[in-house]
């Protein structure tokens, strides 16, 4: 793997201004909207990002089912992104998402990770990174009890520099 990928999530931002902590939301569309209004407010994406990430999201469903939470990591095509983001949402009750790999079943979320990807070639990489993190059951649980900001995004860095380490 190249030293572009080997620090894909580092180049990241993950801003406070992203993160929304013990947020209510009752679909997979509203917490998306939230998510992407924020990253679009924040100069990170194009106006067409959330719509784009919605259209996803009905072909492609990003619900994961961990061993401490289910997780959704929305994500769409590198087009609509301006700049690289990770916008993060603890969410107060659980949201309905379909999973990932078999879209007739379902998982009830509490962490949602929405992506913006500016290149394709990192997409792949950026994915696999997030899901390692997520299946880490530490991550997970310091994320879930998070009860500002600074306590999600602390998390999540503590992992990202963890997981560089171990994966390649």
């Amino acid at each position: 793997m190249s030293n572009t990928e080997d620090t894909t999530l580092a180049n990241f931002k993950i801003d406070e201004k992203l993160i929304l902590v013990n947020e209510s939301a009752d679909s997979p569309e509203e917490i998306i909207r939230k998510l992407g209004t924020l990253l679009f407010d924040n100069g990170f994406v194009k106006d067409s990002y959330t719509q784009a990430v919605l259209d996803r999201e009905k072909v492609y469903p990003t619900g994961l089912q961990a061993r401490m939470a289910g997780v959704a990591i929305p994500h769409t095509d590198t087009d609509h992104v301006l700049k690289p983001a990770i916008a993060i949402a603890t969410l107060a009750k659980p949201i309905t998402f379909q999973m990932m790999a078999t879209p007739e079943e379902k998982v009830q979320v509490e962490i949602v990770i929405m992506l913006a990807v500016h290149d394709a070639k990192l997409v792949i990489p950026v994915l696999r990174k997030v899901i390692f993190i997520l299946e880490n059951d530490d991550a997970l649980v310091a994320m879930k009890n998070a009860t500002t900001k600074t306590e999600v995004k602390t998390a999540m860095l503590k992992h990202i520099e963890s997981m560089n380490k171990k994966v390649k």
